[in-house]
């Protein structure tokens, strides 16, 4: 017996419950009334009283990113459920516009361009501004937060901006080292060292200074962002502070207890508080410390051998009858996601002034192929999985080489929707053929040339027409690969190689390169081909190679969770050349059970017992599922046993179900870096991560 989840690396941090609703959600494109959300309007009768007007008095925080998704409060009167609010003109989704009570709404903002907007709440057709309410700050720094002992690599990313070589860089009047600046919109740096909290970020060039007053925070106290472990070393007591992933709120009555002892009493163990908070101070409290939080109704989570005075861990709560349905009331709609409408031209150079002009840069096809060119928009990070079905048609345009009858044009038009944000919209051109309706043949896309459109910024339902994309990049540079083995002796090592390549494009996301693939056996000598130099509007552009070692063949270049298992893959960022000879070395061991053997029964001391051969992770990521709820194990990577201890002594929890299969995912993680003492829900998000290696099996009780 082998259960289906033992084929499959599942990295997902969500599908842990680590990150439930804080991560960006994904693009949804619902029908136009999926329901009446944010466009409800009530009919009145002709004796009614007409609504009094919205007042809006104030915005906290008061700026953001470019990049939109800040979390941010506004503050007036007369709100109420069917407002709907926007900044600079820009909609803010739906789904993400919180009616708290008639004085205060929570939305997460749209993309916006640099400078101070105006942002409005309108309610039954009436309107209240507030002029120059909030500010979008021109660059951000990712990530946001870091050690207080300083030299974290950090990048910043701008739009708009001049960065250049020689320019200065302080955080909190102290200087960032390290400074390479890569291009106008990208540089990175070394920060110092500063005491907990958050800081100006200052940048000068001379002929431009920006700052922003909280751009950056030194994560080492109580309130550090994104949950995780904080406050410096163990010193007499822990406060451990739980809550929903799903929602953010406090989890009350959750039970806590230290060193896998549920049957611990106070100090040693309690329950929550209303604020979700309990803090345990057993006599003779001494580092590592492990502690374990779970509620009715949610996942359990433990963190294991760390030195740190405050945890906070997020529980997802569990889709299970009795309980409810996670994020809001059983039965209520989710209010939709809305997207941006893009469109413009596909532009080739030539005679024709004043209308398009052939594909001269492209071959002439043969018989049985055609010119043809894909429209895409960047994505978020090289995980963002390949959109399928619907989603693929709404999310691409195919462009042929057909003069458009109307006329009146420069090019050859396109349109698709995107993802509300910065992005930057990109079109490959090339030869495909073509295959007759119900053929098994596959279709096979071979591009020679792209182009880009650089900052370009959607909002919710907006449309964006005339973007120009001129098609005058050659796909003509190739990137050797040298591929090390995977260390160890492991007998069911992965025995394929993958590697695909993605143009990264800092905040406006990575753009894959579809064709720029490579598949073989192992180790060796492999090359990426058919890619752009790094010039002209890609002159800060760098490129990412994701590598992987797998079980079996890996059937696209993004969709990493379906990649057969056991896998260890590498991501190789900041590459500043297209021709630069890449060494594909480093693999992370993959973790294996060693006792119980897959199938067996969980031992009488309920301790699975794992080894890594081969390069150790930093961080080990642990998740038992079983009937709709999981447990979830945070570990250092030099942990090399896990425990499940009998929770039915606490009231209204059970013990791991008896005779079912359980099923275990063993992940590893690389992260740039790290100290697991400090480590955050946010730190460890994939965009951050530069190699991992796993799989799965299962065991019963």
């Amino acid at each position: 017996m082998r259960v289906a989840f033992t084929r499959r690396c599942i990295f997902s941090l969500a599908a842990f419950g680590l990150l439930g609703g804080c991560a960006e959600e994904a693009l949804t494109l619902p029908p136009e009334r999926v329901d009446a959300g944010a466009d409800a309007r009530v009919d009145a009768g002709p004796d009614a009283r007409p609504m009094p007007a919205p007042t809006l008095v104030g915005v906290q925080p008061g700026h953001g990113s470019f990049l939109g998704g800040t979390e941010v409060t506004l503050r007036g009167s007369n709100f109420t459920e069917d407002a709907v609010v926007r900044f600079g003109g820009n909609l803010v989704q739906p789904r993400y516009t919180t009616f708290v009570d008639r004085n205060r709404i929570t939305v997460r903002t749209p993309a916006g361009r640099a400078g101070e907007v105006d942002v409005e709440v309108e309610i039954a057709g009436r309107t209240g501004t507030l002029p120059r309410g909030y500010r979008y700050d021109s660059f951000y720094v990712d990530p946001p937060l870091g050690p207080t002992t300083g030299g974290a690599r950090v990048s910043v990313h701008g739009l708009g901006t001049h960065f250049r070589d020689g320019m200065r860089v302080t955080f909190d009047g102290a200087p960032c080292t390290g400074l390479m600046v890569t291009g106008p919109e990208l540089l990175s740096c070394l920060t110092p060292a500063h005491p907990d909290g958050r800081v100006e970020v200052a940048l000068d060039n001379q002929d431009e200074q920006l700052s922003i007053t909280d751009g950056y925070t030194y994560a080492d106290s109580a309130d550090s962002v994104g949950g995780g472990l904080s406050g410096g070393t163990l010193a007499g007591s822990i406060t451990v502070t739980v809550l929903d992933a799903m929602s953010g709120d406090p989890v009350p009555s959750a039970f806590v207890f230290l060193n896998n002892e549920p049957g611990a009493v106070p100090p040693s163990a309690g329950q929550t508080s209303a604020r979700g908070q309990v803090t345990l101070s057993p006599p003779m409290l001494r580092p590592p410390v492990t502690v374990t939080a779970s509620e009715r109704c949610h996942t359990t989570t433990t963190i294991q051998s760390f030195d740190a005075r405050n945890a906070t861990i997020y529980l997802q709560p569990l889709m299970i009858p009795g309980c409810g349905s996670p994020g809001m009331p059983m039965g209520m709609p989710q209010r939709p996601v809305y997207p941006a409408t893009i469109s413009g031209e596909l532009v080739w150079t030539g005679s024709n002034e004043f209308g398009p002009n052939p594909w001269s840069n492209i071959p002439e096809p043969r018989e049985g192929f055609r010119r043809v060119a894909y429209v895409w928009v960047s994505r978020p990070d090289i995980f963002t999985a390949d959109p399928t079905g619907a989603a693929l048609a709404q999310q691409r345009d195919q462009v042929l080489e057909i003069v458009p009858a109307t006329g009146g044009g420069r090019g050859y038009p396109f349109q698709l929707q995107a993802r509300p944000a910065a992005v930057a919209v990109y079109a490959l051109a090339g030869l495909e053929n073509v295959v007759p309706a119900g053929s098994m043949t596959p279709v096979r896309f071979t591009p020679w040339v792209m182009g880009v459109a650089r900052s370009v910024l959607g909002a919710p339902r907006a449309t964006i027409e005339n973007v120009v994309i001129d098609m005058n990049i050659p796909l003509d540079h190739e990137t050797p690969l040298e591929v090390a083995p995977l260390e160890g002796t492991d007998v069911d090592a992965p025995d394929q190689f993958h590697a695909s390549a993605f143009i990264d494009l800092g905040g406006e996301g990575v753009m894959p390169m579809p064709h720029a693939t490579v598949t073989g056996l192992d180790s060796g000598a492999y090359r990426l081909s058919g890619l752009p130099a790094f010039n002209r509007n890609l002159a800060d552009a760098r490129l990412t190679i994701h590598a992987r070692l797998a079980s079996g063949a890996v059937t696209g270049p993004t969709a990493f969770q379906d990649t057969p298992a056991p896998c260890t893959g590498l991501v190789l960022s900041g590459i500043t050349s297209p021709d630069e000879t890449v060494r594909v070395r480093g693999w992370l061991g993959i973790p294996r059970m060693t006792a119980p053997t897959a199938g067996a029964r969980l031992p009488t001391d309920r301790t699975v017992r794992v080894a890594i051969e081969g390069s150790s992770p930093d961080l080990l990521l642990f998740t038992m599922q079983w009937a709709g709820s999981s447990w979830q194990h945070i570990a250092p990577g030099a942990e090399r046993t896990f425990q499940y201890p009998d929770l039915s002594s606490l009231m209204g929890l059970s013990d791991l179900p008896s005779g079912s299969p359980l099923n275990l995912s063993l992940v590893g993680l690389r992260l740039n870096g790290f100290d697991f003492n400090r480590f955050t829900y946010t730190t460890i998000g994939q965009q951050y991560w530069s190699a991992y290696a796993g799989r799965g099996t299962y065991l019963t009780r």
